[in-house]
């Protein structure tokens, strides 16, 4: 091919390329003023604010959510208080049922005895006996739940558990000390649930 055909082909290619050229800056032009004016546009236009009756709307709906929320709350609240209430109720209405269980075989065999004797004319050891069981199956019973006897003959007069009906003079004894229990006097552990009534001595 010759120097003068080489020439008029890449001339030929430049003038071909060039339209081209010139349309891609055109396009690019074009996008960049779209993306200008588009930014432009949301400067020009911000978001607007909600209206009061939007808010007060909005309000509303959290005031009731609010509402809702609080009486659940309670009505939980109630009904446990009555659980509570109820069950409460049904422990100091059979506080003692342990114990009356636990006391009847002794009311059984009181009963058995007394009738043994009407009938058999049991003499009166084996009524003394009898009793005397019975006696002592409450005073175990006593002692499950915690029930005790106050000590009283020998010891030293205390006003906390011995309550004194009389004075005894006695050379014997020392002064101030229970020589004689009239009644039995009963703790629930440490605290007392009746006095013992005896009688102290004290000096001529």
């Amino acid at each position: 091919m010759s120097t003068r055909k080489l020439k008029d082909a890449t001339g030929k290619k430049q003038r071909t390329n060039k339209p081209k050229k010139e349309k891609a800056n055109q396009n690019l032009e074009e996008v960049t003023d779209e993306k200008i004016s588009a930014a432009a546009k949301d400067q020009q236009e911000p978001e607007s604010e909600p209206t009061q009756e939007e808010l007060l709307e909005k309000e509303r709906s959290r005031a009731h959510k609010m509402e809702d929320r609080y009486l659940r709350v309670n009505a939980e609240f109630e009904n446990y208080k009555k659980r509570m209430i109820r069950e409460s109720s049904d422990r100091l209405k059979f506080f003692n049922l342990d114990l009356i269980k636990e006391l009847l075989p002794s009311l059984d065999n009181l009963e058995r005895a007394i009738s043994h004797a009407k009938i058999d004319n049991t003499d009166v050891e084996s009524m003394i006996e009898g009793l005397e069981m019975v006696n002592k199956m409450t005073h175990e019973v006593f002692e499950k739940f915690g029930v005790s006897r106050v000590n009283t003959v020998g010891e030293v007069f205390d006003p906390n558990i011995h309550q004194a009906v009389g004075v005894v003079e006695s050379d014997s004894v020392p002064e101030n000390h229970v020589v004689e229990e009239c009644l039995g006097g009963y703790l629930l552990h440490d605290r007392i649930i009746r006095p013992a009534m005896v009688r102290v001595s004290g000096k001529s």
